[in-house]
């Protein structure tokens, strides 16, 4: 084991700094991270203690069994790596022999254009969310939103719940106050303004000073987003694209109220994406606990326990301040930072896994609006 790598895994040599060691591999037919031999140790082994029965004999022995177990794994690592794209290892060559170990998708039905919703994709991912195949316990209302900040373009992606959808689009929950995540994503950052969270745009606040003009923007915000959801038993993905509006308060409030006291807690107390803690590589070395050796890793035992300060102290701390302000208050109000938002959607897929790869993919395209209502083009996309 490398002592000088934070988690005792040697880096790669500047020799070779294309083709890094794997540490695990998932894509056999086990599905289970392949068994690799831990690098060898960079310090020779330490002298055993004298005693009758351990003779420098005996030691050199010992110390020369391990340098050929090193060297054994040394080469077994490197067999692991690849020159080129021509597989070269045992377990590379076994991929491509065997690709039908990959995953197959053949468990399910296809999807077809008549099985469709043929004028709103609202009512078609509503009809796939209720399918009675979609147990609870598998959370189905989970998805990723994307956003991305402006002008960098730089994006950024977090797992969130969806909590309503209407006929205008998702909707979703949580704290919009960071200058640092989704919050300055969507609604750009504001100068002159304190370390606090900001409070979230009121409806119509956009550039256009109307609702309707989503296009409008916030402070140099991008309101351009994307939902994704994954339901891997029913070998489907629903991706969304659209623009994001904010929910007026008294919307919010109607879910804040649900939400269990803790919760609205945490909520006030925590600044969403603000830093609490950093360290350098050298402080980490210097204050890891116990050992370097990485199988040597524990969990504490007490949630309650503490390790090294990392930051968790501060933010226990605003909880406590929290619980405070709020102490003998029944009805926690609704932080101004905090609240729903609605992707109201330009193009909606529906992605259906089909065998070999060829997937089925329709797309719900935003083409206008006819009598009020939202016309849709419905397109087929190659998988």
């Amino acid at each position: 084991m490398n002592i000088d790598s934070p988690d005792g895994v040697r880096s790669p040599s500047s020799a070779d700094p294309k083709h890094p060691k794997k540490l695990i591999c998932t894509s056999l037919a086990t599905s289970k991270p392949l068994p690799l031999p831990l690098p060898p140790t960079d310090k020779p082994l330490p002298p055993a203690a004298a005693t009758p029965e351990t003779s420098a004999a005996n030691i050199q022995a010992t110390q020369e069994e391990a340098a050929a177990v090193a060297a054994a794994a040394t080469a077994s690592a490197s067999a692991l790596r690849t020159e080129t794209s021509t597989p070269t290892s045992a377990t590379e060559q076994d991929l491509v022999a065997h690709a039908a170990r990959a995953h197959q998708f053949v468990s399910n039905p296809p999807l077809t254009v008549s099985q469709l919703h043929p004028t709103n994709p609202l009512h078609q991912f509503h009809s796939w969310f209720r399918d009675p195949r979609l147990l609870p316990a598998s959370a189905p209302e989970t998805c990723t939103l994307a956003t991305a900040s402006l002008p960098s373009g730089r994006v950024s992606a977090r797992v969130v719940y969806l909590k309503e959808l209407d006929e205008r689009g998702w909707t979703v929950y949580s704290n919009w106050g960071s200058r640092e995540g989704k919050g300055r994503d969507v609604f750009g950052e504001t100068a002159g303004e304190d370390d606090g969270p900001r409070p979230i745009p009121e409806p119509g606040a956009g550039a256009g000073a109307v609702d309707e003009d989503l296009q409008g923007e916030f402070g140099g915000g991008n309101r351009w987003a994307a939902l994704t959801f994954l339901w891997s038993g029913l070998e489907r993905q629903v991706r969304i694209e659209g623009l994001v509006e904010p929910l007026s308060r008294e919307e919010s409030e109607l879910y804040w109220r649900t939400r269990e006291r803790g919760s609205q807690i945490g909520a006030w107390a925590s600044w969403q994406s603000k830093v609490l803690w950093r360290a350098e590589p050298e402080m980490l070395l210097e204050r890891r606990r116990k050992s370097l050796d990485p199988t040597l890793h524990q969990v504490p035992r007490n949630v309650e326990e503490r390790d090294i300060d990392d930051g968790r102290a501060v933010l226990e701390e605003r909880v406590r301040e929290v619980e405070r302000r709020f102490e003998g208050i029944k009805e926690i109000p609704l932080p101004p930072f905090w609240g729903g938002v609605r992707l109201v959607p330009e193009s909606v897929e529906f992605w259906q896994g089909r065998k070999s790869r060829l997937h089925d993919r329709f797309r719900y395209v935003k083409v206008g609006e006819e009598m009020g209502a939202i016309r849709w083009r419905i397109e087929r996309l190659s998988p």
